[in-house]
């Protein structure tokens, strides 16, 4: 929990100070596996069809993702930052 919550500052500072309207954008997108339960929320989410389910947890392709934050918005878990 600690982890993510430096990571969401971080990309907040970012954001901020790189005037980003969208906090996710330029950061790539990262699974806990901890948290992961292999819901699939995210996977109906993904306009880039960049994440896949693969031994019950979401995997994303840095090579697909648009990094639009719509996972990390549904995840019911916090899994995804």
């Amino acid at each position: 929990m600690r982890k993510l919550i430096i990571h969401c500052l971080v990309l907040l500072l970012l954001a901020v100070a790189t005037g980003c309207d969208n906090p996710a954008k330029g950061a790539f997108l990262s699974v806990d596996k901890a948290n992961c339960m292999g819901c699939s929320e995210c996977v109906g989410v993904c306009a880039a069809d960049a994440i896949r389910i693969i031994s019950n947890k979401a995997v994303i392709d840095p090579t697909k993702c648009v990094e639009c934050g719509n996972c990390i918005e549904v995840c019911p878990f916090n899994a995804i930052y």
